[in-house]
């Protein structure tokens, strides 16, 4: 694939997104001009694109979706919930053709012969041009004084224009434009910001800036410019000018554009690999330092070796944290179906919902936001066939017609809050127990003993619904069991919080990205661990003849609390060492219970980045992933939640 389709992918997807989010809140506001504005653009700007290529049928199905909206700006048309409906369906089109794009390398036939469908919704014959001008838009009109001024003759207009730096991109021609101006006495070409070294200059980015003098009547001149409005500056020169002192300090003063840049993030990643070697490598001195400490005269060698270790400890903890920066994006990047999913399901089961959506500024790592949108899915889906009620029985129950799903993210230290709730009708537990019984998930006896928030922990059971019958919405055994798993898979915990009647919320906590790792390597017989040291409380020495046998298992005090005990070998599944006098135990927290677990040694502490597991190892149960130590060994890094289960 070339780097011009690929830049085509990522701006469509953009595109599209950015279209949706504005029609959806035209539907709530048809008034809102400067949605309907940033819509048009959007679809302009995507129709272009397509003209790049050879994609006659998108480009015209986006000609006509144009063309609808340029009615609407222009006051011979209204924005119904139809033709928003329309509208949308062909822009999700365009996203589909995109997918076709990036996996095959063009659109399928199937997809090509929805197109007249498509446009047969949109109703109504495509226009070649929009009709009516676009206004310019106005600002500091200092440069066309000095313009006119500097030339002189008999020009009655001056024109400012700025092409978008991704111009080419978006099927805008500066220089086919330019030529188009009618009467056109001066044109003076300059760039726009100081030019790049030979090296990062890009020819596909317009730095170009143009001033142009003409003779002809303001509309004919405004009228070249009508698409892109907000790239040009056009003041009529008929009348005196009156300069405020204002615009003339911020023209002379203008500061440069920001500059976005676009990296890859194989690339990044490959930038964090890298820095995962640079550890691995710090943390071999180490070892080095007690070699050289060992030799004859060598303790002055290894203070220096230590303190350099202690530089490169701080350089590279701040080189990671940068790398895991550029990788934070918006988590409000996977909400974006969801307003789209909570409509279409609001009409289609008959349950007038509104969607909140708080904390959407938030940032996460992108593979965890990438990430949040299925579990989502499933909650959502949850939310409006089991949680919200019809609106013959919120009105029996006092409730407004409407009912509210609320989306919130909440940032909590190294870790994010994803919470949706609904104002529905919550969960009963009676019901939960039952169904739970019938299934054969636990007996009755266990039911009745478990408290209202275990309960609740048994919705996440694989397979567990209590819809009566089977929909695609409902019944199949498949949803808030894939959410856990989902939460689990991205190094985080899920849980679900109800009042009969009146809410239900579930909230994933989640780690904002995957940050150094803090490890403690333990011994078992001849074999080295890692065990991640969040979930270590603290480390002690157990007496044998304080281990209290538990009919097949085994537990101690601890300050006046008994806590379970079990043996890393036993979790293992290696031989069992002989039972010293003492044990090394590590107590954990796992799932909000104290845990012990028995080591043979605990050799010592590192920092490192873990890498998942892969190939053959893939999914092994109880694995991490691994690391590398400053030897070159390869260390196994143990998920200790899964392992104890």
């Amino acid at each position: 694939m070339d780097e011009l389709m690929e830049q085509f992918i990522v701006e469509a997807r953009e595109l599209v997104q950015a279209a949706i989010d504005d029609l959806f809140a035209l539907e709530t506001d048809p008034a809102d001009a400067a949605r309907l504005d940033s819509a048009f653009r959007a679809v302009h700007t995507l129709k272009g694109s397509t003209g790049l290529f050879d994609l006659p049928s998108l480009n015209a199905t986006l000609h006509k979706a144009e063309d609808n909206l340029g009615r609407v700006r222009a006051g011979t048309a209204s924005l119904d919930t139809v033709q928003i409906d329309a509208i949308v369906a062909v822009l999700e089109w365009i996203d589909q053709c995109v997918d076709d794009l990036e996996k095959q390398g063009e659109v399928s036939p199937q997809r090509l012969a929805q197109a007249s469908t498509l446009a047969a919704a949109l109703g109504g014959e495509s226009e070649a041009d929009t009709e009516g001008a676009v206004p310019a838009v106005s600002g500091s009109i200092a440069w066309a004084l000095a313009l006119a001024e500097k030339i002189g003759g008999a020009a009655t207009v001056a024109l400012r224009y700025l092409p978008h730096a991704e111009c080419f991109f978006s099927g805008d021609d500066p220089v086919a434009l330019l030529s188009r101006i009618p009467e056109l006495t001066h044109l003076a070409i300059a760039p726009r910001d100081p030019w790049p070294a030979a090296a990062m200059f890009d020819p596909f980015r317009s730095n170009l800036a143009f001033e142009a003098l003409s003779t002809a009547p303001l509309g004919e001149v405004e009228a070249v410019f009508r698409l892109v409005p907000d790239q040009v500056e056009i003041v009529p020169l008929g009348a005196p000018i009156v300069v405020p002192v204002d615009d003339v300090v911020a023209d002379e003063t203008r500061t440069e554009a920001m500059r976005e840049l676009r990296v890859d993030p194989a690339r990044i990643d490959a930038l964090l690999d890298l820095v995962g070697e640079l550890m691995t490598s710090k943390n071999g001195m180490a070892g080095l330092a007690a070699m050289a400490g060992a030799l004859p005269g060598g303790t002055e060698i290894a203070r220096r070796i230590a303190a350099v270790q202690k530089d490169l400890d701080r350089l590279t903890g701040a080189l990671h944290g940068g790398v895991l920066q550029t990788r934070m994006v918006p988590v409000g990047q996977a909400f974006r179906r969801l307003p789209r999913l909570v409509r279409d399901l609001s009409r289609r089961l008959g349950k007038p919902t509104e969607l909140l959506i708080e904390g959407d500024a938030i940032e996460a790592d992108k593979t965890i936001v990438d990430e949040l949108f299925e579990p989502l899915l499933h909650l959502v889906r949850n939310a409006m066939d089991h949680g919200i009620e019809s609106a013959a029985e919120r009105f029996a129950a006092g409730k407004p017609a409407s009912a509210t799903i609320t989306l919130r993210v909440v940032a909590e230290g190294d870790h994010i809050l994803v919470s949706l709730s609904d104002d529905g009708r919550g969960i009963d537990p009676g019901r939960i127990r039952t169904a739970a019984v019938g299934k054969g998930l636990v007996s009755a006896e266990r039911a009745a003993a478990l408290s209202d928030r275990d309960v609740l922990d048994l919705l996440f059971a694989a397979g567990f619904s209590t819809a009566a019958a089977v929909s695609d919405l409902s019944g199949r055994g498949v949803g808030l069991d894939a959410v856990r798993a989902d939460a689990t898979r991205l190094g985080g915990t899920v849980a679900i919080d109800s009042r009969l009647g009146h809410v239900t919320s579930t909230t994933l906590r989640l780690p904002v990205g995957f940050a150094m790792t803090q490890l403690l390597i333990v011994s078992v017989g001849t074999e080295r661990y890692g065990v991640p040291m969040q979930a270590v409380l603290e480390t002690v020495r157990v007496a044998q003849q304080a281990v209290t046998p538990i009919r097949t298992n085994r537990a101690f005090v601890l300050r006046d609390s008994t806590v379970p005990l079990l043996s890393l070998s036993d979790l293992l599944g290696l031989p069992a060492a002989p039972s010293p006098d003492e044990t090394t135990v590590l107590v954990m927290s796992l799932a909000n219970q104290r845990v012990g677990v028995v080591v043979d040694a605990i050799a010592e502490r590192m920092e490192t980045i873990t890498r998942p597991l892969g190939g053959l190892l893939s999914g092994m149960p109880g694995m991490a992933g691994t690391t590398v130590l400053g030897n070159g060994q390869v260390l196994l890094v143990l998920d200790m939640a899964e392992l104890i289960g």
